[in-house]
């Protein structure tokens, strides 16, 4: 029996066909993106080898024929697993598996880990802290929950994904702003959409990111975020740092998130998972939402600098049906202290880019060709450049993060 990987073509190029190959055997059948300069034949051309078939579509996430087309060939052949690599997957994968009998998330379990509200839903009888929220589908529905929890206030798709049409609301002033956009008639004309209001939570961020494979947790790490995706949307940086995964307060994380996903989410336990939490000022933890899939930006590869290990292969492989990896605990697997940042692109013409790093801590640097005119992002996954640190703390590397993005930002030109 085959298995069938669905990932969008960003998440295919961050790995090597060598990579695939030792992941799947070469006999997994791969759904994928298209571009400008990744067409089907540069795909077979480049990865050919690491997959037995490859179907590639254009507009990858929002082309609703490709569940029609696949459903086709899961059809014709015999499938073991299928295996969700990114967001718009998580959904596809679980329709087809519960119509052609394939173990993993059904839709009335995947739909948990994708609709906002139904996954806080689920949280709120297990004593779960977690912010207060109502679905909103109007502008009075908004002035209700603002009446009811104050502000600041967040504003967002129910099933969103990459933090588009997410605003932190502060102000009546800013709500108006909003709303005089047009927030709530722009999704559906002549539908009433449903969004999500939520209490924002002042504290600090986190993420924790891993694998489930032979209902184990096979690898879970946590790490601070530095400033917040929405940042990262309107034209600014976001860095991300590991913690030292054997210290206390990562085990408190990883704990916190593995309850939720062991005994409260319909999460299997199988697959790939991303977990955004906040803790409040006086230590209490308070979940933010989880995704059924590898963790966006650059996390397997600031995961992959810091283990040394590749989670994202690794969960490949598992789910593949080809073996789980014998590796230590977190704690004894860490080799170092490292994090990311990646920095979006302004509006406008990219006159000048640094074409290396001075810093003989930077493990990687990653960026977008000056000469072209660039926008805003739409979603969290279109930076203009990706700069890894080592350090030998924490601290230090969250130094070097704010270090080396001024050092970017004085060393780009941008034009209007």
């Amino acid at each position: 029996m085959d298995n069938l990987i669905l990932s969008n073509l960003k998440v295919l190029l961050r790995s090597t066909p060598e990579e695939w190959l030792a992941a799947t055997g070469g006999t997994a059948t791969l759904v994928t993106g298209t571009d400008a300069t990744h067409d089907t034949g540069w795909l077979a051309q480049h990865y050919g080898s690491a997959f037995a078939t490859i179907h590639a579509y254009p507009n990858y996430t929002m082309n609703d024929t490709i569940l029609k087309h696949v459903d086709g060939i899961v059809s014709r052949g015999s499938f073991r697993r299928i295996v969700a690599m990114s967001e718009a997957d998580v959904m596809r994968a679980a329709i087809l598996r519960e119509r052609h009998g394939i173990p993993g998330l059904t839709p009335d379990q995947a739909i948990r880990m994708r609709d906002k509200y139904l996954m806080k839903e689920s949280l709120k009888d297990h004593g779960i802290p977690i912010p207060r929220y109502r679905k909103v589908r109007n502008a009075l529905d908004v002035s209700d929950f603002i009446a009811e929890v104050g502000y600041p206030i967040v504003l967002k798709p129910v099933c969103g994904a990459g933090s588009m049409h997410t605003y932190v609301i502060e102000s009546e002033q800013e709500l108006d702003e909003v709303l005089a956009a047009g927030y709530f008639s722009g999704f559906i004309v002549d539908k009433m959409p449903e969004l999500l209001a939520e209490e924002f939570i002042r504290g600090q961020q986190y993420r924790i990111d891993g694998f489930y494979a032979d209902e184990k947790c096979q690898y879970i790490t946590a790490a601070r975020l530095l400033g917040t995706n929405l940042d990262f949307m309107s034209g600014r940086h976001f860095a991300n740092s590991l913690l030292d995964a054997g210290s206390e307060f990562s085990r408190q994380i990883t704990s916190f998130a593995r309850n939720i996903l062991e005994n409260v989410l319909p999460f299997g336990p199988e697959g790939m998972f991303h977990m955004e939490i906040w803790q409040r000022p006086d230590g209490e933890f308070v979940f933010g939402e989880v995704g059924a899939r590898l963790g966006g930006i650059s996390i397997f590869e600031e995961n992959r600098f810091g283990f040394e290990v590749d989670y994202k292969m690794a969960a490949v492989r598992a789910l593949c049906g080809l073996g789980t990896p014998d590796w230590p605990s977190p704690e004894k697997l860490q080799k170092r202290f490292a994090g990311h940042v990646v920095i979006s692109p302004r509006a406008g013409f990219l006159e000048e880019i640094p074409s290396s790093c001075p810093f003989d801590w930077v493990l990687d640097y990653r960026y977008k060709p000056a000469g072209q005119r660039y926008s805003l992002m739409r979603g969290s996954n279109d930076e203009v450049a990706m700069v890894m640190v080592a350090g030998s703390s924490e601290e230090e590397v969250e130094k070097r993060l704010q270090e080396v993005s001024q050092w970017f930002y004085n060393n780009t030109v941008w034009t209007d």
